[in-house]
């Protein structure tokens, strides 16, 4: 079977002309801003733990009002790109400890060191506990001094944090929210 030149030609311009239908379509287009801080430390803090979130979860009202508070939820800040020992700013003195000190300008009245449930409209007579790894109450404003691994790049500081009666009124049900600060300081 022969094809002409003409038939040749009406397949070639098919062929082009069809090609055209599966050209890119324009999907949008963005931005992108990276952003950093150059710091004089010897480690730096995770990203995802300089604005970090804790799930304390669901927890019953009558749980809470019969034992006091929800369990412990454990929790750590993660320091990374650590040089172990490095001396603290030019002094001589390797750094083998880091002082964390939790602070809050929200607190409840009857202990100041139990953050206040801050979401409106939610749970009443509730607050959140701040802990040490060994399930100790931290006393905010108070430095807690943690050893650092030396030589390792990756420092893990543990904490834990729990949903707290406030007094003897039982809690209510709703949501609940707190938010603390926390400073490092090496020595």
């Amino acid at each position: 079977m022969k094809l002409g030149k003409e038939t040749l030609l009406a397949v070639a311009i098919a062929t082009l002309t069809t090609t055209s239908a599966f050209a890119d379509v324009d999907g949008g287009s963005g931005k992108i801003t990276f952003t950093g801080t150059i710091i004089n430390a010897p480690c730096a803090i995770e990203p995802d733990d300089i604005d970090k979130q804790v799930e304390l979860g669901e927890v019953p009202a009558s749980y809470i009002n019969t034992n006091g508070h929800s369990d412990a939820v454990d929790s750590s800040l993660h320091l990374v790109n650590c040089d172990l020992p490095h001396s603290n700013n030019g002094s001589d003195v390797p750094v083998s400890k880091v002082d964390v000190t939790f602070n809050s300008d929200s607190v409840t009245a009857e202990d100041t060191s139990l953050l206040s449930n801050t979401f409106a409209s939610g749970a009443t007579n509730v607050g959140v506990r701040l802990l040490d790894k060994t399930s100790t109450k931290i006393t905010l404003g108070t430095a807690k001094t943690i050893d650092l691994s030396a030589g390792s790049a990756t420092q893990i500081l543990p904490f834990q944090a729990y949903m707290e009666k406030i007094g003897a009124t039982d809690v209510t049900v709703g949501a609940v929210a707190a938010t603390a600060t926390y400073r490092l300081t090496y020595k």
